[in-house]
């Protein structure tokens, strides 16, 4: 798994802690189908990209956890029928303004029509 945090989040968190604006709260989890290269190789994300490879689903998050004073846990369900037969290999959190704040990238997980999936992502310093 590769995970970044983009330059559109650093920017953010700069402007905000200088006053010049409010930060933007998370608002979700997006998920995707598009991190496998040709090769079969996982497409690294880059911290300029504001879009995953190939987006399946956004959706707003369902619950959030804090784990420590600067790590939040936030957690995304599929259905069983959703998005039944993708395999699943990028996620990202995204804030309240649409843009993507941490990409992550991993081995694909397929999805079956049967069962439920959840995904979970960490915002952690």
């Amino acid at each position: 798994m590769r995970s970044i945090i983009t330059l559109k989040a650093k920017k953010k968190m700069v402007q905000a802690r200088k006053g010049e604006i409010t930060l933007p709260v998370i608002a979700g989890i997006v998920i995707g189908d598009g991190a496998i290269g040709a090769d079969g190789n996982l497409i690294e994300p880059s911290e300029t990209d504001n879009s995953l490879k190939n987006e399946l689903l956004r959706r707003e998050y369902q619950r959030c956890e804090k784990i420590t004073d600067t790590c939040y846990c936030y957690r995304m369900a599929l259905d069983a029928d959703e998005l039944a037969g993708k395999v699943i290999n990028e996620a990202a959190l995204y804030d309240a303004e649409g843009d993507l704040l941490a990409i992550r990238v991993f081995e694909g997980k397929p999805k079956d029509a049967d069962m439920e999936m959840a995904f979970e992502y960490e915002d952690r310093f």
